[in-house]
């Protein structure tokens, strides 16, 4: 793609106006595993084709591309950015794009929660905070009207009913529609926005205001049919925040699926008890990701989550009962988490995988205090940055980041790190590896006598492991 398309070209004095859209790289992007469009900027698109526009996804696209893009000179160059090292990449492109003498737009997550920190960076010139379909469109027409346009832009939230298909148009398609998450030709879409739980570790309280809203059935499933037969899918990934939250719409949104493709969704594990999941099932329903969190029940009522580990281990029971496969996400590293809170966690891993073959544990992950979400404002005030760049460190996975007890470090890196091989789901990627197998036997055993203490093992352990990762990733491995 790599070019300044009019999707509607009705309007001569605006095709001539060019907008170049950006997504930088986030850091943990696996072709064939992890890449996914990117979404957020399809759906602006989506509103601005009576415009030239431009997506540059550095994921994937060529550098040059982004120096060709430039050259045209666009109007404005807008990022969509989510905190953690995806803002870093975005700075140094945005510095690019100054020096050009060309205005910059921050939008996503991270702008969203810190509109005014975020446009105060030198390399940032207007910022859109919230669901960015109006106020991006305004910016658009006020540059090319010449008009002033305030530095932090916020609109309500858009009618999902009256938003456009997207336009994957301007994207390669071909590089995004094999992932992990679910076999065969996938692309994800959106049905819903938002999530009414008040769970401290997410900023999705923040943002949506714990509102929860859908397109209307019908209007989805004329969009998912379309999808399904330009591109050739079979399978389709619900990337929603919360799917099932209402089980008459979701059952109703099932029924009308009938099983013509596959589709994967993430879902709360005691939102499942409340569904027929045989029928889900017959539906075409083929693999579902829970965020457990934790199998400490103190830990889950500190943290708000509003479920509990025995809905947990009977939603696992039921999900056996199917050929509905399931991912399960954990965070460590809670600022009041015990030691045996920590064996807890682990214990549930292992016991959810013995009661449920088709379940599979995804890398665990550390707990960071996200801008925006409640327990980063009780607990981690004192670490957070005072500039858009120092927001680049946070992340799931940074181990020297000064907010961990460091006597627990040690522990953290191997749970996580045995994590990728204990929790199947690489295995299930190549079941044949034998190397693989044997050191998942390994740690699988460690799992269950909670052994994470041989310093000289570990250290072995880890460092074959390693070279397992980098054979079957190569640069991708991390």
């Amino acid at each position: 793609m790599n070019d300044y398309i009019c999707l509607q070209p009705e309007a001569p004095e605006r095709q001539e106006t060019k907008i170049l859209m950006v997504y930088p790289k986030v850091g943990s992007e696996a072709k064939n595993v992890s890449l996914y469009p990117p979404l957020s900027l399809l759906y602006l698109a989506a509103c601005l084709k009576d415009y030239a526009v431009a997506i540059f996804d550095q994921r994937v696209d060529d550098p040059l591309c982004f120096q060709m893009l430039l050259e045209q000179e666009p109007i404005c160059v807008g990022f969509s950015i989510m905190t953690g090292p995806q803002i870093q990449h975005a700075l140094d492109l945005a510095a690019q794009v100054k020096s050009k003498n060309i205005p910059t737009v921050f939008g996503g997550v991270h702008a969203t929660i810190l509109p005014e920190q975020t446009q105060m960076d030198p390399n940032v010139d207007y910022v859109v905070s919230g669901e960015g379909e109006d106020s991006f469109r305004k910016i658009i027409e006020s540059l090319s009207g010449n008009r002033n346009i305030p530095a932090v832009t916020s609109n309500g939230c858009p009618d999902l009913n009256g938003l456009s298909d997207l336009p994957y148009e301007l994207v390669d398609v071909e590089q995004y529609v094999i992932s992990s998450a679910i076999e065969g030709r996938s692309l994800p879409v959106l049905f819903s926005r938002g999530c009414p739980f008040a769970c401290t570790f997410c900023c999705n309280p923040v943002i949506t205001q714990r509102r929860w809203r859908t397109m209307d059935v019908a209007r989805a499933i004329g969009q998912l049919e379309n999808l399904v037969e330009t591109y050739r899918l079979e399978s389709v990934i619900f990337w929603d925040e919360n799917l099932f939250v209402n089980p008459s719409i979701i059952n109703r949104l099932a029924d009308s699926i009938d099983n013509r493709f596959s589709w994967f969704a993430q879902a709360r594990a005691n939102a499942l008890l409340h569904y027929d999941l045989n029928h889900l099932e017959a539906m075409g329903a083929t693999r579902f990701s829970c965020g457990l969190e934790s199998g400490s029940p103190g830990i889950l009522q500190r943290i708000k989550k509003q479920e509990t580990v025995e809905e947990y281990l009977e939603a696992n029971r039921r999900l056996a009962r199917t050929n509905i496969s399931v991912w399960y996400n954990y965070i460590i590293a809670w600022p009041f988490e015990t030691l045996e809170d920590l064996k807890l966690t682990v214990q549930l891993a292992v016991q959810i995988l013995e009661e449920n073959p088709r379940a599979q544990n995804s890398t665990f992950y550390l707990l960071t205090p996200y801008p925006g979400t409640e327990i980063g404002d009780r607990y981690y005030s004192a670490f957070m940055p005072q500039t858009l760049a120092g927001w680049s460190d946070f992340g799931r996975h940074n181990f020297a980041a000064p907010y961990y007890e460091p006597e627990r470090v040690k522990l953290y890196e191997r749970i996580c790190f045995s994590s990728k091989f204990v929790g199947r789901k690489i295995l299930a990627l190549f079941p044949d590896d034998s190397e693989l197998n044997e050191l998942v036997e390994i740690m699988a055993h460690k799992w269950k006598r909670f052994d994470f203490q041989d310093d000289a093992e570990w250290e072995t352990l880890q460092g074959r492991a390693w070279q397992t990762l980098q054979r079957l990733f190569d640069e991708n491995a991390y």
